[in-house]
């Protein structure tokens, strides 16, 4: 059952995104400008969806919601005494023979890597925790061991990485991380947008970790003459995808008070 509750979770989860759901009104207002008498519908339904487009990848507007959401949770800050654990969260990658590893992971990847990178050594004695798995899809190399394969490029030590397959979501993570480091000091790496919602699950098994979101996508516009963007509706997408996340995790009991950071 629950196998096939993640699997409806990921396909609502790439259907109700703001490019599907304005192809998907689209197609409906195209049915509807083929009857006269629903043809004045079929001009509503065409505007909306032109507005959830413009809304979603012109830079002034996607950037207020997204500033908003990122900004509940502060960067990380270091404190006096060093951690335990540092806990990277999973993303995704797609093992290519002939391409590097930076290319095989993507971006989102790479930049918690980093940033996990630099609290690792901002706390000496702490370790690494890279989770998450193969895909839906088996991939040769899993995302942890891919994560770790980088690490040790970069100047990690092996002894300093604690790698765990299997999680499929950041629920599993989180049990995981709770199953084997209920009584330590740690801190939580995942991007800004995501980190409401996995803070939200981590405090639901017990544990308190210290924030660390990074690959903030708000940034300060200096002009509202500007083009909507295909990279700004991406930015969007993930919000709408964080947005549904939470909401999943409210209606499925993972999560039934929502714990808000400011």
């Amino acid at each position: 059952m629950d196998h096939y509750l993640f699997l409806l979770k990921k396909f609502l989860g790439n259907l109700l995104m703001p490019v599907p759901v304005t192809l998907l009104l689209l197609l409906w207002a195209v049915l509807l400008l083929l009857r006269r008498k629903t043809r004045w519908l079929g001009i509503i339904v065409v505007f909306f969806a032109s507005a959830l487009l413009f809304v979603g990848s012109y830079p002034p507007l996607s950037n207020q919601y997204i500033s908003q959401f990122e900004s509940r949770i502060p960067s990380y800050q270091q404190n006096q005494t060093p951690v335990d654990y540092v806990a990277v969260l999973g993303s995704w990658h797609q093992s290519v023979t002939e391409q590097p590893i930076t290319s095989e992971l993507m971006p989102t990847a790479i930049v918690r890597l980093a940033e996990g990178i630099r609290i690792y050594r901002l706390n000496p004695g702490s370790q690494l925790i890279f989770t998450g798995f193969k895909g839906v899809v088996e991939d040769p190399v899993s995302y942890p061991e891919k994560l770790r394969e980088l690490a040790l490029d970069l100047g990690v030590p092996a002894e300093d990485i604690l790698v765990f397959n299997g999680p499929r979501d950041t629920m599993e993570e989180a049990e995981l991380i709770a199953a084997n480091f209920a009584d330590t000091s740690l801190v939580l790496v995942t991007t800004a947008l995501h980190m409401p919602r996995a803070l939200n699950l981590f405090h639901k098994v017990g544990l308190e970790p210290l924030p660390a979101p990074t690959g903030h996508f708000s940034k300060p516009f200096k002009s509202w003459w500007t083009f909507p963007s295909g990279s700004t509706l991406a930015h969007s997408e993930y919000w709408a995808h964080e947005q549904l996340g939470l909401l999943w995790i409210k209606l499925t009991g993972q999560v039934k008070n929502m714990v808000e950071k400011n």
